[in-house]
């Protein structure tokens, strides 16, 4: 077994494996063999969320012979978070993350490590999308979601390819970073929350695995979309506060409507007195996800007060609401049968 203490590596490439026993014999040769022609002293970190087909046996076995860490995780997944993990068990210049189904060339290893060695850069990626890179084998669809992606990171980072997966970083750059990824884009998190920092990209021909079963679906497309509406809350987190609280505001007017119609119809109550329960309502739902959700630290200030504080600036629409209702009801009649709808549209909070 290689003494793993008796040379710190240059760099450590960190595979986050889950059943990747079929392709693990031949990616770690392949990685370690470029890294050898280049004069890099490297490792390999495989870190495995319990895969059932045995992968975690496979790359053990490998380690008796080749410079090689096997971190477990069990009772979790997630890449981004096994990516993590690896860095942790680093002690490297640089850490590497690639795939670990042999989908991003190994070949590119050496450039995108030197950069950082040679303090031309603080993170590098592997770009698809810069001349000389693309991908292969590949399906229509998959590229699509893939520009799709990378379209909707546009406001987050320069990068020409945030959805890469392939990355060579300064570990010192890591420490004390704020990192909490969602799902698989440990790479965009890296690069929007260390920001500003030197970003280089090397152009890479993608190849969609031929070992093993692909682990890309819908649903991690979803994770990524609300991976990225964390980051652009980091990044503009003025503008999110400003969102949210339109979207709470919003979501208000289906609340005291529908407080409205309850009382309406249940209890026949006049409609006027029926827009102060539904005002009632709304304003204490809006308090409460603005407090919870909208705004950062809101929860810091005294509820009671916040809360005295939010209804009397509130007062004032139901005022003219209600005025306006009035109107409505007396000239129109609209009290009557299912005409209280109509009232009950006029100007909310």
């Amino acid at each position: 077994m290689p003494d793993r203490m008796s040379k710190t590596p240059q760099v450590s490439v960190v595979l986050p494996t889950y059943n990747e026993a079929l392709s693990l014999p031949v990616v770690v040769p392949r990685i370690l063999e470029v890294l050898g022609e280049a004069g890099l002293d490297g490792e390999v970190i495989v870190v495995d969320d319990d895969s059932p087909d045995g992968t975690a046996a496979v790359a053990d076995e490998l380690a008796q012979t080749l410079p090689l860490v096997v971190v477990r995780r069990s009772g979790e997944r997630g890449l981004a978070k096994a990516v993590l993990a690896g860095f942790d068990a680093s002690r490297a210049q640089v850490c590497v993350v690639m795939d670990a189904d042999g989908s991003h060339p190994a070949e590119a290893l050496p450039a995108m490590v030197r950069l950082v060695l040679d303090d031309k850069a603080d993170l590098v990626v592997g770009s698809r999308n810069l001349t000389g890179g693309g991908s292969r084998n590949w399906s229509v669809f998959s590229q699509m979601k893939s520009r799709l992606a990378a379209t909707l990171a546009f406001g987050v980072t320069t990068m020409t390819d945030p959805t890469t997966g392939f990355m060579a970083v300064r570990r010192s750059l890591l420490k004390d970073l704020p990192l909490n990824p969602v799902g698989w884009k440990i790479v965009l998190e890296i690069a929007v929350k260390a920001s500003p920092l030197r970003i280089a990209e090397v152009p890479i021909v993608f190849t969609d695995r031929e070992l093993g079963e692909s682990k890309q679906s819908l649903l991690v497309f979803a994770q990524y979309l609300r991976h990225l509406s964390q980051l652009y809350a980091f990044r503009f987190p003025a503008l999110a506060e400003f969102v949210r609280f339109c979207l709470v505001g919003f979501s208000g007017l289906f609340v005291d409507l529908g407080v409205v119609i309850a009382i309406k119809e249940r209890l026949q109550l006049d409609t006027r007195l029926c827009a102060v329960f539904g005002f009632a309502a709304a304003v204490t739902t809006n308090f409460l996800l603005n407090r919870r959700w909208s705004f950062a630290g809101a929860q810091q200030v005294p509820w009671l007060s916040s809360y005295a504080a939010f209804v009397l600036s509130s007062l004032l629409g139901l005022s003219v609401r209600i005025l306006v209702m009035h109107g409505l009801i007396e000239v129109a009649g609209l009290d009557q049968g299912r005409g209280y709808w109509w009232a009950s549209r006029s100007p909310q909070l």
